[in-house]
């Protein structure tokens, strides 16, 4: 008993000995990962640029278009000072459009989701009818090979059985004469009603055939819409050439009116991309049913042409065979009936051979058809591209509405001078242009720098910044203007206060614009992407082995994000959820994982 006792200890040991090997050797494998639960905060923007001090020029000051004016508290020739109220903007009308705005942001969000659902469905059924039709291929030619072999094995156990039946008739008695002769005469009169048969089935396949041709060949109805949407262009592209020489000219508060001709001019432009890619489409479909009826036409010929052929044939030996039984007298000994029933089998063996090479060869062509048509090119949508670019603009407006409401609504001086035009009405609303126009008469000077497209949906005019030059940082300097060119360069423009920096200075302006505060927010580093989806990896318990983890992969829409973090709507995250931020390897879904070891 000691000694099984003993044994028994031994074994046990060796099992947690080998399991501890087992369990470091594997921790060399799993990947290890740090996690993060989500946060709540506010994503920071930064805007940079560097630039140089100028002399200051007349400035326009912008309001938010759309927005009922309340009030406006100064008027043309009138001195303001830097801060000074211009007017009030009415604060239900600005929610009201701030609401409408988000509204619009979040359905053109929500419409670029479908499309981009959409088009992943379409390329997975257009995959699917790929490899089916592929599969389908295969599988024809697979049968077809099968058939034609089958065909072959007949004809040649035909061939056998007609050569015993002949030697078997050898022994037999010939037939009587008048008998043989009927069957002649009958077998001449079939094959002639077959021969004229098979020539009217001819005329009318042929026919049948080149009426599809014909059809096919006829030139569709002509569409001009493309030249329409050409001429919409090229009548766009006047009007905006014409606000150029305006702008040249000196006239002032065209930059909008220009950026919308613009955005229009690149959205019809990207219609009639998808125009002319579908009118290529239907042109090459159209040149592939022509060819197809053409390749169908000249089947039909080259298949009657071999029917009539072999009816003519099967015509001719019956005349032949019974010519010859008439110039013997009947002297030739008919052949047995069981040898004129191998030849018929054997006839029909290879008879059928032929069908089954012919129908192989018409499957073939009709499978391969089936494979052209599910590869066939999709036609390329822009519908996502535009609504991008409505998304941003919106951003833009969006974002100068909600500077004018944390300023309560006021509409203020940018910097101290005379105001030389007021282009505000009260009661009516505002429009895109320049809402006033202010002259410079307090000695101060600009600065201007450029920025991205990108970086431009975070500023707006009445914004405060900083610039910093070599030695020195200058606060609360206020954005006189946000402008863009016809080459889509954005153009920043700062008020220098007197006694501050010094003409012709260079510096670095930097703008933090700060968003609202979202719920769920995480690591840039913890978001991936797939196939225009997001997603996370959430390490969770394996419930099967227990004690371990695995990666598990949530997909999650990302609504605003900078270079460090991204913030999560329509989100199924927790806050309680472990996300991995990091990995030391690529991980996939449902792949384990492990915490990374934490140095002492």
């Amino acid at each position: 008993m000691k000694l099984k006792g003993r044994g028994l200890f031994v074994f046990l040991a060796g099992m947690l000995i080998f399991t501890g090997i087992s369990r470091a050797a594997a921790s060399f494998t799993v990947a290890q990962v740090e996690v993060e639960e989500p946060q709540s905060r506010r994503i920071i923007h930064t805007v940079t640029g560097s630039g140089m001090v100028d002399q200051m020029k007349e400035q326009a000051v912008y309001a938010a278009a759309d927005v009922l004016v309340e009030e406006i508290t100064v008027k043309q020739g009138q001195n303001v000072h830097k801060g000074d109220v211009l007017a009030r903007l009415d604060m239900d009308s600005i929610l009201e459009k701030m609401d409408s705005l988000a509204d619009e942001i979040e359905l053109l969000r929500l419409q670029n989701m479908d499309l981009a659902a959409a088009q992943q469905k379409e390329q997975r059924d257009k995959a699917r009818a790929r490899t089916r039709a592929g599969e389908d291929y295969e599988s024809v030619v697979s049968q077809s090979t099968r058939n034609i072999e089958e065909a072959r094995q007949s004809v040649k156990e035909g061939e056998e059985k007609l050569k015993e039946a002949k030697k078997q008739a050898k022994n037999q008695a010939a037939e009587e004469y008048e008998k043989k002769l009927e069957e002649l005469q009958a077998a001449v009169k079939a094959a002639e009603k077959a021969y004229d048969k098979v020539k009217e089935q001819e005329e009318n396949e042929v026919l049948r055939a080149k009426r599809a041709l014909e059809d096919a060949q006829k030139t569709p109805a002509a569409t001009y819409d493309s030249e329409i949407l050409q001429i919409q262009i090229n009548q766009k592209q006047q009007e905006l050439s014409d606000l150029y020489r305006r702008k040249r000219e000196g006239e002032t508060g065209l930059d909008r009116q220009i950026k919308d001709l613009e955005d229009e001019i690149r959205t019809l432009i990207l219609r009639q991309k998808e125009m002319d890619s579908a009118a290529s489409k239907q042109a090459e479909e159209r040149k592939q049913t022509i060819a197809r009826a053409q390749e169908d036409y000249n089947s039909t010929v080259k298949q009657q042409e071999r029917r009539v052929k072999e009816a003519k044939e099967e015509l001719d030996t019956a005349n032949k065979k019974l010519k010859e039984f008439l110039e013997s007298d009947g002297q030739n000994i008919l052949e047995d009936a069981s040898v004129k029933a191998a030849e018929e089998a054997l006839k029909e063996a290879k008879k059928a051979l032929k069908e089954a090479k012919q129908q192989a060869k018409e499957k073939k062509r009709q499978a391969k058809r089936n494979l052209e048509d599910a590869s066939a090119a999709d036609i390329v949508s822009h519908d996502a591209e535009i609504n991008r670019i409505q998304i941003a603009e919106k951003q833009h407006t969006l974002a100068m509405l909600e500077s004018v409401k944390k300023n309560r609504g006021k509409i203020t001086a940018p910097m101290e001078g005379t105001v030389t035009q007021v282009q505000l009405e009260i009661g009516q609303r505002t429009v895109e242009t320049a809402a006033f126009f202010i002259s410079d008469t307090s000695g101060g000077m600009s600065f201007t720098t450029e920025i991205s497209k990108e970086d431009a949906v975070y500023v707006t005019a009445g914004d405060t910044v900083m610039l910093v030059t070599a030695d020195k940082e200058y606060e609360d300097f206020s954005v006189v203007s946000v402008e863009t060119d016809e080459e889509e360069i954005v153009k920043v423009t700062v008020f220098v206060p007197e006694n501050t920096l010094s003409l012709g200075e260079y510096a670095d302006m930097v703008l933090e614009k700060e968003s609202k505060e979202y719920g769920i927010t995480l690591p840039l580093s913890a978001i991936h992407t797939e196939k225009e989806k997001n997603f996370v990896f959430v390490m969770v318990d394996d419930t099967v082995l227990g004690g371990q983890y695995v990666a598990q992969r949530m997909d999650v829409v990302v609504a605003e994000k900078n270079e460090t973090y991204a913030a999560l709507t329509n989100s199924a995250l927790a806050s309680d959820n472990q996300v991995i931020v990091s990995s030391d390897q690529m991980i996939s879904a449902g792949e384990t994982v492990r915490l990374q070891d934490v140095e002492e």
